[in-house]
């Protein structure tokens, strides 16, 4: 069993007030309706990768918007956005126990108008956008939107600090992101198995590819093989998985199951030793598959040393995933729980109820969609 995050407590995060959640276990399953804090729990796990670099934080804002590299919402704004909106303060707090180590992370500050020459901020713009902002300065110097602050991190007591500032015209790009993660931690969204970067990035190391090959195995044995093969007659390249009895089948033909699949498979091998997020687990997988589905990804956790939070609406997808256990044999032994929120906004307070997942298969009936709220 993989328990590599304890606990978690979050002082302050986008909407999230004061949330405590004790005893994780190796599968997590975090239930509930839309705006119940889910995701940003998920979110605030990743402050947990690297919580002394700055870019981390910088590169944890820009998620959500699928856009942002290329012309979507500032990196600034984003960044202002992982902040409680509901309060003046900018202040964002947490606090875990991670593989017997405790951790604490905070980043407190202020916004303010900062003056900057206008040169400085013709070298922070991508090309496209410096002729439209040079039309705007008309003065030697500019009035910027920025945060100034502190970031505080302690790891078993040993507390450092480190000053902090970003102003609207800054990006994510040329910032150095540490190699040495405090916490090996792989974020899985929604929408990354429709991304097409997947297959390149397993294909790329040879070592890699057999790691992902036996966890795909896991799911279906007859798997041996992932290709890029051109047709010889437009020259254009095809993705194709090598199945024993079905022959070179073009990824196409299995539809979004197995491209989420395959983005199972690279992130728990990515995730190896650490801890995996998916957030809406169910996406693009077929209710039939549930079982097969969930099945191997418990098991390909299970071998790989990976814990594993998911976030679903479905009330389906934590049946699939109860379905794993066979708790008529396995006695006390159960290596999943049931999470749930519920934000109580006059108080600034997220409440969490923790359910073992034995006791929510015996009561699933008494339960009903209870299990969500």
């Amino acid at each position: 069993m993989a328990i590599h995050i304890e606990s978690i407590n979050i002082g302050h995060f986008r909407g999230i007030h004061n949330l405590a959640v004790e005893s994780l276990n190796h599968i997590n399953i975090i239930a509930g309706d839309n705006n119940s804090g889910k995701t940003s729990v998920l979110e605030a796990m990743l402050l947990l990768r690297n919580p002394n670099d700055f870019t981390n934080i910088l590169r944890l804002a820009r998620m959500r918007d699928t856009t942002a590299f290329f012309s979507g919402t500032p990196v600034y704004e984003s960044f202002i956005n992982l902040f409680p909106q509901d309060t003046l303060k900018k202040e964002i707090e947490l606090y875990s126990i991670c593989k017997g180590e405790s951790v604490g992370y905070r980043l407190l500050g202020e916004q303010k108008k900062i003056m900057m020459d206008p040169e400085d901020v013709m070298k922070k713009l991508y090309p496209s956008k410096r002729s439209r902002v040079i039309r705007d300065i008309d003065t030697d110097l500019v009035e910027v939107e920025a945060f100034s602050g502190e970031l505080i991190y302690e790891i078993s007591g040993h507390k450092k600090s480190l000053d902090v500032e970003i102003d609207a015209y800054a990006s994510t790009s040329g910032r150095e992101i540490k190699k040495n993660n405090f916490l090996n931690i792989v974020y899985l969204s929604p929408t990354d198995h429709v991304r097409g970067f997947v297959f390149d990035r397993i294909l790329r190391n040879d070592g890699y590819k057999e790691i992902c090959l036996r966890i795909l195995q896991l799911f279906d044995s007859e798997i041996v093989d992932l290709l890029i093969l051109k047709n010889e007659e437009n020259g254009r390249s095809t993705e194709y998985i090598k199945h024993t009895k079905l022959g070179n089948m073009p990824i196409s033909t299995y539809g979004d199951g197995i491209k989420k699949v395959l983005s199972l498979a690279n992130a728990i091998a990515q995730a190896a030793g650490g801890v995996l997020l998916i957030d809406e687990v169910e996406t693009a997988i077929h209710s039939k598959y549930y079982d097969d589905i969930f099945k191997f990804l418990v098991k390909a956790s299970m071998q790989f040393d990976v814990q594993v939070f998911v976030t679903t609406h479905s009330i389906e997808a934590i049946d699939g995933l109860l379905a794993t256990q066979d708790y008529e044999r396995q006695e006390q032994s159960d290596d999943i729980s049931v999470l749930t929120f519920k934000k109580d906004n006059k108080e600034l307070k997220t409440y969490s109820r923790i359910l073992t997942g034995r006791h929510v298969y015996a009561n699933r009936e008494l339960f009903g969609f209870e299990v969500r709220l």
